[in-house]
């Protein structure tokens, strides 16, 4: 898909960018040879999978036919386009895989941004606050689960 054309399309670019996040944390968790960034590596898996279950449930709610289209905002760029993969060695320390998880990721910003910025009713732009809330939320819990007292 090019660019996002409804509400809908932009669900499910999200949804398929959390996939892609828990199956290359997965893959990450399964060659891991640090302890810690093993535990790290399973504990995003959950989040990411928690994240795209939030998507899809929105998902469930809005029917493609009655999805609303998005007539203005900002276009996604060529590499939001794209999927954005953790850069992480196989073989990753805890410290990369932690900042793997931190990275601020310009597809998700844009996705969110795009529907946030365009021309949708209110409840659509609630929709991305509270999307955007679940995202702030992860970012909290790796900071908990990271923190050393």
């Amino acid at each position: 898909m090019n660019q996002p054309n409804t509400i809908y399309d932009v669900l499910g670019m999200l949804a398929d960018y959390h996939q892609q996040r828990a199956e290359r944390y997965e893959r990450l968790c399964k060659a891991s040879v640090d302890p810690k960034a093993d535990i790290l590596l399973k504990h995003l898996v959950e989040l990411e999978t928690d994240s795209m279950n939030v998507v899809r449930d929105e998902m469930q709610r809005l029917p493609p036919e009655h999805s609303t289209y998005l007539l203005s905002g900002p276009r996604l760029s060529s590499e939001a386009l794209h999927a954005v993969e953790c850069n992480c060695k196989d073989e990753s320390s805890f410290q990369e895989a932690l900042s793997c998880a931190l990275v601020s990721d310009q597809r998700l910003d844009e996705l969110l941004d795009r529907i946030e910025d365009s021309t949708a009713a209110p409840s659509v732009i609630e929709l991305a606050k509270r999307l955007r809330e679940v995202e702030h939320m992860k970012g909290r819990q790796i900071a908990k689960f990271t923190r050393e007292d």
